[in-house]
């Protein structure tokens, strides 16, 4: 005989013409409970109960314990999203109906990321308590931080995908369980049934990039400042950055191969850290950003070997949801054909071509004359110096002559006898 738990062995055996609600469940065609001295036994619609050796016949009506139907019903509404990058995700899941009022449920989200055939991927569940679950995929993928579920109302739950990223798109939905409690108290599932499938799309920002493509011409004299402007007239995201980047072709030909590039900035406002490191004379390139949206280069002291065409190449930069910088696009300036004026050499233009030829004709003569003739003067003075002294040694100035002395008498017709004698005059 077969032992099982009789619905109404909590309160004893029945008496005499209870009726055994739809709740008995028979596993056997016997049913018995030990009631201290009393056995209790169901067979055929009656139960018959002992006492010692003496036996009492006792009819019962019986009624068996009838399958409870479940009427759990999920929405099965397929549907389509799309959501721009860092956006936040949002996933339905509602209960049509369900077999009575005390159902309790618990909700699975799943997510079909792989091939058909390849088994679905379970980012959580929400036990009937309200306990959370995570599943392994959610783990792995490190959706725990950005993966949230709720119970809006009764019969409405809500999936939510935070910082949403490209890889988080697939097929979602819900797989809900429902749960009555027999009469023993305890809780056992009745019925599962899944929602319809919700396939969400993540897509990157719209490329919106554009740039001023005017082809221009430009005649700069020698010398002078070829200034390159590069305008952005719009972007993808306000939250853009971009790296710009200057390229020259001396050639009529506009292959790649052709091209050189002369200067570049990164979106991390890192000079050369883009397409090209500054190179040539240092101090000839002068880079300014006049407006968020405005670059523009200037080369100084332009040379006939500058003649060609430029063009900028700017990339839109973004932050992903993991901070990790990704190149978004990329797009092209109209062409700047710039021509220098060559300059007819004459002795000043060499002359101020040159800085050492300049220093050396229009300052270096200034010290050295200034030198030369100071040592002329000094020369002379010296000269001058010494002549004295050696003359001052022989008696008298060479220069220096005595006044004659004359004899000389109102009465005498001759004239005064003069003799002349190196010193003096008698």
């Amino acid at each position: 005989m077969e032992v099982c738990d009789c619905p109404w062995a909590a309160g004893g055996a029945p008496g005499f013409g209870q009726t055994l609600g739809p709740s008995l469940k028979l596993q056997s065609e016997m049913c018995c409970r030990d009631y201290g001295t009393k056995s209790v036994f169901l067979h055929t619609g009656f139960c018959k109960s002992s006492h010692g050796v003496k036996w009492q016949a006792v009819a019962v009506a019986v009624t068996p314990d009838a399958p409870v139907l479940s009427k759990l019903r999920v929405h099965k509404s397929n549907q389509s999203l799309q959501f721009l990058e860092d956006s936040r995700v949002r996933v339905n899941c509602s209960i049509a109906s369900q077999t009575n009022e005390e159902s309790q449920h618990a909700v699975l989200w799943y997510a079909r990321k792989g091939e058909a055939g390849e088994p679905d991927e379970l980012l959580l569940k929400i036990e009937r308590t309200g306990a959370f679950e995570y599943g392994v995929y959610a783990e792995e993928e490190r959706l725990r931080s950005r993966v949230q579920s709720e119970r809006l109302s009764p019969r409405l739950y809500g999936l939510t995908l935070h910082h949403a990223e490209t890889s988080d798109s697939g097929i979602y939905y819900c797989l809900v369980e429902e749960w009555l409690m027999d009469p023993d108290g305890a809780w056992y599932r009745l019925a599962r049934d899944s929602s319809g499938f919700t396939h969400v799309v993540v897509r990157q920002p719209g490329v919106k990039l554009q740039l001023e493509d005017v082809v221009s011409n430009m005649t700069v004299p020698e010398s002078g400042s070829i200034r390159l402007n590069c305008n952005i007239n719009s972007q993808s995201s306000k939250d853009s950055r971009f790296s710009v980047s200057w390229y020259v072709s001396h050639s009529e030909n506009e292959e790649e191969d052709d091209q050189e590039c002369i200067f570049s900035i990164g979106h991390d406002s890192v000079f050369g850290n883009g397409n090209c490191s500054p190179t040539g004379e240092p101090g000839r390139l002068q880079f300014e950003r006049p407006a968020l949206d405005a670059y523009s280069l200037t080369i100084q002291r332009a040379r006939p070997g500058d003649a060609g065409r430029y063009y900028c190449r700017v990339e839109e930069w973004l932050l992903n949801t993991r901070n990790i910088w990704y190149r978004l696009a990329n797009n092209n300036s109209g062409a700047t054909v710039v021509n220098i004026l060559e300059q007819v050499s004459t002795l000043q233009s060499v002359v101020c071509s040159n800085n050492s030829l300049f220093y050396f004709v229009f300052f270096y003569p200034f010290p050295i004359f200034g030198i030369l003739l100071i040592a002329v003067l000094l020369v002379r003075y010296k000269s001058r110096n010494s002549n004295k002294n050696q003359e001052g040694k022989n008696g008298a100035p060479l220069l220096w002559i005595k006044e004659p002395h004359l004899s000389y008498s109102p009465t005498c017709l001759d004239p005064p006898a003069l003799s002349l004698h190196p010193g003096s005059v008698e």
